[in-house]
């Protein structure tokens, strides 16, 4: 689940979300943070094209696909 993501407090990808400013109706975030945790366990160093492929089942309304894949790539790099 997205809460047990990091016991200790929000994990780097939770952080990356926060600073981009991923989120906004916030109703696919959980799936979202989920999926692209598992792409970052897989491949610590992503392409946008991993990115794109990894996250193409799940479907943001609000349309964040951009900042979604600007907040993996910064998780990645921390």
């Amino acid at each position: 689940t997205i809460e047990g993501l990091s016991p200790e407090g929000l994990s780097k990808l939770q952080q990356a979300w926060i600073a981009i400013g991923v989120s906004q109706c916030g109703y696919c975030q959980p799936g979202q943070i989920i999926t692209a945790q598992d792409l970052l366990n897989q491949k610590p160093n992503p392409t946008d094209d991993d990115i794109d492929s990894a996250m193409s089942n799940n479907i943001c309304r609000c349309g964040t696909y951009n900042k979604i894949r600007q907040a993996i790539h910064l998780a990645a790099k921390e």
